[in-house]
């Protein structure tokens, strides 16, 4: 990347050099229309500035002038080149002293020659005898038409306009190495069955895609009009930020990072998305000033993003310091553009070259990123793998379900605990003593032993057998209440599906308590705050979840489990 780099800003500087590239001695917004100049007498009419390179919004109309120094700079210089963006109309005018010479008017639609870079160009008249130049651009979409446009000669057979020839083959050649962390990411999703991966995908895919066409190397392939070109370069670019946004917030370890957070930032991103959409349509309403919105509308992902990173180390998150690290030169280069867009200013071409530079290294970085953060969960799983061996060695088996029993959770529940297993619930099957009355102690086996099947789907949780029908499961992760729900959902399926015999659904009430990781807390007090979610459930009529999340625990624990046994069988009307 740091070769590509210095590569780019030599080969920059000498292309410049090669293709006569000469930006206009003198600028203007406003003045007389193209065709109300009618000799040289008419250029005191326009309200030229000369030696500056504030360019303003050109909104309506903006005058490029080419002075006959400008013209022995740029040595026979064949086309005007400029960057792709919509407009109205450019007239080219050429002057012979103060006699017009030629005057040629181009709408949109009449452009056909797009050349290296995002550019355009449009070729000039013969000119022998011309002393200046003109240019007038109306209701440019973007400030960069006025400062980016130059002279260069050359010709679109020999790809010599625009970029160099050999900065397209960089460029290339760097799109081609950033598909390889498609490959390796669908490796990765193989075996790892991680969202923040398939984001890293769709990421790296907007990337590529925006890289093809700012760059100019989607003209080898399509032929595209400017306001379509336009469009998907915007469109390209505000999918990367979203899949970016997305990622972001899948990526950061769970502990690292508030759920609230994670939306916001999801949020904020699909929001960026859908206000550059609109910004970047080819509305009247919008058109003097929808290219500044659209780069100011992402100021608020920008802000955000920074928030959440330091939000993230703040809590010593290991992934996000690939984030910062990785994002910080597209920032940058981003708020250079942002505060460029008011035409306050014109930089050089390799100036824009560096956001490619910055994407590849964005790219970099998250991919090291995505081997850090697989490297990380495979130690964590290989170290609850072996926890869970350890738990087996002991004599702390069901031996009816295969489950742990509740000598195994009370041996091992501080140091699963450590292991981000910090949502507890109890799950309890409804009305089981009928199941044994009417269809006999061998068909509640069954059910107790499809329950237990049914808790041991989610590969985060460890599920516990604490005698009868009751059940309790240790969670870590994201979405523990979702999840537990799903587990307590699909118990009764799974009876009716695998069972024959049974006539009536079979279902279960559950309470969840998920704690705040680092509190200091024992399993009694946490089962304590879980049976008594699972009492409110039964008493609120059974086949649902109740779940909280607290983060003290100082509230005294009153009633015992023998309590809410006998509650729960006095309100069923049950003998004992």
């Amino acid at each position: 990347m740091l070769a590509i780099a210095l590569f780019v800003s030599t080969e920059a500087r000498a292309g410049e050099v090669a293709t006569g590239d000469v930006r206009a001695s003198c600028h203007a917004n406003g003045g007389i229309a193209a065709e109300e100049l009618t000799g040289g007498a008419r250029l005191a009419d326009i309200p030229w500035q000369c030696g500056n390179r504030d360019f303003g919004s050109a909104s309506t109309r903006g005058w490029l002038f080419f002075s006959p120094g400008d013209l022995a700079a740029a040595r026979a210089p064949t086309h005007f080149v400029t960057g792709i963006a919509r407009f109205d109309r450019i007239t080219v005018i050429t002057l012979d002293g103060n006699r017009v010479r030629d005057r040629q008017t181009y709408a949109m639609g009449d452009i056909e020659l797009f050349v290296n870079g995002a550019n355009f160009a449009i070729p000039l008249p013969d000119m022998d005898g011309t002393t200046s130049v003109l240019v007038e651009i109306e209701r440019a979409g973007s400030s960069a038409m006025l400062a980016e446009g130059s002279l260069q000669r050359g010709s679109a057979e020999d790809g010599t306009l625009g970029w160099s020839p050999r900065m397209m083959i960089v460029l290339a050649v760097l799109v081609g190495l950033l598909i390889a962390p498609l490959i390796y990411n669908y490796a990765f999703y193989l075996v790892l069955r991680e969202r923040f991966i398939l984001w890293h995908i769709a990421m790296v895919l907007g990337m590529n895609a925006y890289l093809v066409v700012a760059s100019g190397i989607i003209h080898r392939f399509a032929h595209m009009g400017i306001g379509a070109l336009a469009f998907l370069n915007h469109m390209s670019f505000l999918c990367m930020v979203a899949a970016g946004a997305a990622f972001c917030a899948n990526f950061i370890e769970p502990h690292a990072m508030t759920r609230r957070m994670r939306d916001l930032i999801v949020g904020t991103g699909v929001a960026t998305l859908i206000f550059g959409t609109w910004a970047s349509l080819p509305l009247e309403a919008t058109r003097p000033f929808g290219n500044r919105l659209y780069l100011l509308g992402f100021l608020p992902i920008i802000t955000l993003f920074l928030f959440g990173m330091w939000h993230a180390a703040r809590r010593r998150s290991r992934a996000v310091w690939f984030q910062i690290y990785g994002w910080a030169p597209i920032i940058v280069v981003g708020l250079e553009r942002i505060v460029r867009s008011f035409g306050l200013y014109a930089v050089p071409h390799w100036m824009d070259q560096l956001i490619f530079l910055t994407l590849g290294f964005e790219i970099v970085l998250a991919a090291l990123g995505v081997v850090d953060r697989f490297d990380v969960l495979r130690r964590d799983r290989d170290k609850a793998e072996a926890r869970i061996d350890s738990l087996a060695s002991l004599v702390d088996r069901d031996a009816l379900t295969g489950l742990f029993n509740r000598r195994a959770l009370e041996a091992r529940y501080p140091d699963l605990r450590a292991d981000g297993y910090t949502a507890l619930a109890v799950i309890d099957l409804d009305h089981f003593k009928r199941v044994n009355d009417r269809y006999g102690h061998a068909m509640g086996d069954r059910v107790l032993q499809e329950t237990a099947a049914a808790l041991s789907a989610d590969p985060d949780t460890i599920s516990f057998r604490l005698g009868g029908e009751e059940f309790l499961m240790l969670m870590r992760g994201a979405d523990v209440v979702e999840r537990a729900e799903r587990m307590r959902r699909a118990i009764s399926i799974r009876i009716v599906n695998e069972i024959d015999g049974i006539d009536a659904p079979i279902t279960a009430s559950l309470g969840l308590v998920d704690t705040t990781p680092g509190v200091a807390t024992t399993l009694r007090r946490v089962y304590a705050h879980a049976d008594r979610l699972l009492y409110e459930a039964k008493n609120s009529g059974r086949n649902r979840m109740l779940s909280e999340r607290i983060q003290l625990f100082d509230a005294p624990v009153r009633r015992r489990r023998g309590d809410r046994r006998t509650g729960e069988r006095r309100a069923a009307g049950v003998e004992g």
